[in-house]
């Protein structure tokens, strides 16, 4: 079976349907498209899950939009010829389906970096994890998530970079110490340069934004320039450390 992606699906719906339609167009999907809508639908089983990286309300819309072609279907079969396919929305779901896989990824989040310096199974998986759950989340739009989750894994890279060095200033109380004084040794000792320090502060600030105190008072919280923050300062010490 051929690995089905967003955009092939995107194709496929122009072909099916036509080209240059509106998502107002309501009740245009009828009878006559039984068969292509039967095969959209079998196309969109075929898209891993990963894919759908939409906000929530965006891949809710996209299952009931599903659920509309397949009720119509369902009426069809049994003999209704006359009845369009229509969506609680009001919009046309074939559209509606369209739009919100034009702006999915044709590629799953980065595969996961060896961290071979990591020397604990466990915690190398997590850092693994860390590290997709934040690209997932950004391409979701869910900055916050994006913001944690990369800062979290730079903490953790930072600490076992460190970890194995026998130059490390109170390398005993390193497992009690920070992102900041991670970044500041990591600096001293050239595991990272300036550029890549300078970023990480930044990254440490996006993720101070979580802080209920911190958005009480500034009335800042994180948003798509935190997550990018994050996830720069995530690719630029992964270049230092893979």
């Amino acid at each position: 079976m051929p690995r089905v992606v967003p955009s092939q699906i995107v194709a496929a719906i122009d072909s099916l349907f036509g080209p240059s339609r509106g998502e107002l167009n309501v009740d245009v999907i009828r009878f006559a498209h039984r068969d292509s809508v039967r095969t959209l639908l079998l196309l969109l089983r075929q898209v891993p899950d990963e894919l759908i990286a939409v906000p929530f309300a965006d891949y809710t819309e996209y299952l009931q939009c599903q659920s509309s072609l397949t009720s119509a279907l369902n009426v069809w079969d049994v003999g209704d010829q006359d009845r369009p396919v229509r969506s609680n929305s009001g919009k046309d779901p074939v559209e509606r389906i369209r739009r919100v896989l034009a702006v999915c990824p044709d590629e799953n989040p980065p595969p996961y970096p060896d961290l071979a310096f990591i020397s604990d199974g466990v915690a190398r998986a997590n850092v693994q994890q860390d590290i997709r759950a934040a690209w997932i989340d950004f391409r979701s739009e869910e900055w916050k998530g994006a913001t944690v989750f990369a800062t979290t894994a730079v903490e953790a890279l930072l600490f076992w970079a460190l970890k194995g060095r026998t130059d490390v200033r109170q390398s005993e109380q390193l497992d009690k110490q920070h992102l900041g004084e991670y970044i500041t040794e990591a600096e001293r000792l050239g595991v990272i340069v300036k550029a890549t320090a300078d970023q990480a502060r930044l990254a440490t600030d996006a993720r101070n934004l979580i802080h209920a105190g911190k958005m009480a008072r500034t009335g800042l919280t994180c948003t798509k320039a935190t997550a990018l923050t994050a996830l720069a300062a995530l690719e630029a010490v992964l270049g230092h450390l893979r």
